[in-house]
């Protein structure tokens, strides 16, 4: 949805917001951020790990180090350093059961470390440099020898605590994999993001499948207003995958933060649908985070900074109090600091924050504003048998003739021209004669004729010629490029306006609900605007919403 679009949501679902940011604020208590990097030499940080069991032990590694703190942040020690190599340390991960053993990955392999980074092996190693490049690491929570690497070939897993290695089946050889996620609650099922979609096993890494693909058709871009969009893309938009996070509540629902958005599925990845973008700051998702003692909620790093996402609510809020760096690119929650409040580390361009608490809303207002919420979706429900924006902007499209498989058809039509040749049919037919005369001169006759000759003929042909060149590269590309663009501008400003109308309607629709008008003229006008905003509505979709809406008994202006 257009910047526009958003404003018109937030116009209509304003309620909502305002509440369901408090109610964030009941739930999880508001959240400050404090710069706790003291003794890191290096301030573009990558990844951040923190003990399970000890909340003053996290890791973070910058692209030449990684640092250690035992201290909750208060002083960092430098434990392991690729300075001068040339190579990056890519990520950290420490052993859910043992937080002792701590793994690093690595352009020259995986390395462990047994005492919590004071000495270091390289236990995971391969031949050519694309494997040998490790992006990511995951273990097994119950059993600490079950190791899983994210390769830029590839993943490979142990059983044996790395004592020897197997690539995982049906992942192409040649698949960079950015992330693991191990399910606690089953861990024989992980999911791996890599660059062609994302995958899932259910043997312990043994096979997998993919169930997500990444890269969208160019037709569901980037919106040209999104301060995070690169303009209109003309054939595909990488959306790559650079998080996932099972929810501690239901292990079948999977959310994936992508570089287009956040991603949801509530089937263990049969099915898939976008979440919410209303409040976020940026679609450019890093990194997401549950935390088990709250899980309505989910955190994620962008490139726009911290933002929690309420499940209940639907919408985002941003946690920017006290944080110097936009530039978020990993988030993790350490244990209860006995406040009963989980702290959340954020690894950013600027270094690396640690949220605080601040005061807690009162019992008694989180009553009031769950009530309030529940008023205000009791009020939005009255409209539910209306068609959604989602279906309003389709039928639009539909009506329009600007869905964009069109170009598509456009594409493939003028690739299949190319292997037409140019038929040419050619048929002729004539008369011909011929005379001659001779001269003699009497007394009655001075010249007469002789010799006429008559006849006719005819003939046909018929040719055929291809234009190789066209095989190539067809002339008529370069029209459907302008007709394409064309197009894209023409569905913008039908869905602009539809848009615009359709929120127009649903904020007359709540003031005449919440507030009626008392006034029998004022009643008939705002009646009568109803209506006209319909007929809008319908002239650009072919009278779908008036259809819709007869199909549940209902006049068009209701």
């Amino acid at each position: 949805m257009t910047r526009t679009g958003v404003l018109y949501v937030t116009a209509i679902y304003f309620l909502i917001c305002l509440t369901a940011a408090s109610m964030a604020g009941a739930d999880m208590q508001e959240m400050e951020w404090k710069e706790a990097g003291r003794g890191i030499r290096d301030s573009d940080l990558r990844t951040v790990a923190v003990s399970p069991d000890n909340s003053y032990l996290v890791f973070v590694n910058s692209f030449n180090a990684v640092y250690r703190t035992t201290d909750g942040g208060k002083n960092w020690d430098e434990v392991l350093s690729f300075r001068g190599t040339g190579k990056a340390i890519n990520a950290i991960a420490i052993t859910p059961s043992n937080a002792k053993i701590v793994y690093a990955a690595t352009d020259d392999g995986l390395y462990r470390s047994d005492d919590m980074g004071m000495k270091w092996e390289k236990i995971f190693s391969t031949i050519g440099d694309t494997e040998k490049a490790v992006l990511c690491a995951a273990v097994d929570p119950e059993d600490p020898g079950v190791i899983y690497t994210g390769t830029g070939a590839g993943l490979f897993f142990t059983r044996n605590n790395g004592k020897d290695w197997k690539r995982g089946r049906n992942l192409s050889s040649g698949s960079k994999l950015y992330f693991i996620a191990v399910d606690r609650s089953n861990p024989h099922i992980i999911y791996a993001a890599a660059d062609k979609g994302l995958y899932k096993s259910s043997n312990s890494g043994g096979s997998w499948k993919r169930i997500l693909e990444v890269n969208f058709n160019a037709e569901q871009r980037a919106y040209p207003d999104d301060p995070d969009a690169n303009g209109i893309a003309e054939i595909e938009i990488d959306n790559r995958i650079q998080g996932i996070a099972i929810d501690p509540s239901d292990a079948g629902t999977v959310y994936a933060g992508t570089s287009q958005g956040l991603l949801v599925t509530k089937d263990g990845g049969s099915t898939w649908k976008a979440v919410s973008s209303l409040g976020l700051g940026s679609r450019d998702i890093r990194h997401i985070v549950i935390n088990s003692s709250d899980p309505d909620h989910l955190y994620a790093a962008t490139g726009r900074g911290v933002f929690r996402y309420s499940k209940s609510a639907g919408i985002w809020d941003e946690l920017y109090k006290g944080m110097v760096s936009s530039d978020v690119r990993y988030l993790a929650f350490a244990s209860d600091t006995g406040n009963n409040f989980p702290s959340l580390w954020a690894a950013t361009k600027r270094g690396i924050f640690k949220s605080l608490p601040s005061v807690s809303v009162s019992a008694q207002q989180d009553i009031d504003l769950r009530n309030r919420i529940k008023e205000t979706e009791d009020a939005l429900s009255m409209f539910a048998h209306e068609p959604s924006i989602g279906e309003i902007r389709e039928a639009a499209i539909i009506y329009a003739e600007v869905h964009p498989g069109k170009i598509e058809k456009w594409r493939k039509a003028a690739a299949r021209r190319a292997w037409l040749p140019d038929l040419k049919f050619a048929y002729d037919k004539g008369n011909d004669w011929q005379s001659s005369t001779y001269f003699y001169s009497n007394s009655t006759e001075k010249y007469t004729d002789d010799d006429i000759t008559r006849g006719d003929d005819s003939g046909w042909s018929i040719s055929l010629t291809w234009e190789l060149g066209d095989l190539v590269w067809d002339g008529s590309q370069t029209s459907i490029d302008v007709r394409s663009k064309l197009m894209v501008q023409l569905r913008d400003d039908i869905l602009n306006e539809v848009t615009r109308l359709y929120f127009e309607r649903r904020r007359l629709q709540i003031e005449m609900l919440m507030s009626p008008p008392g006034d029998i003229k004022d009643r008939i006008e705002k009646n009568l605007r109803l209506q006209e905003l319909t007929a809008n509505i319908d002239a650009l979709t072919g009278s779908y919403l008036s259809k819709r809406l007869g199909n549940t008994g209902l006049r068009a202006g209701r």
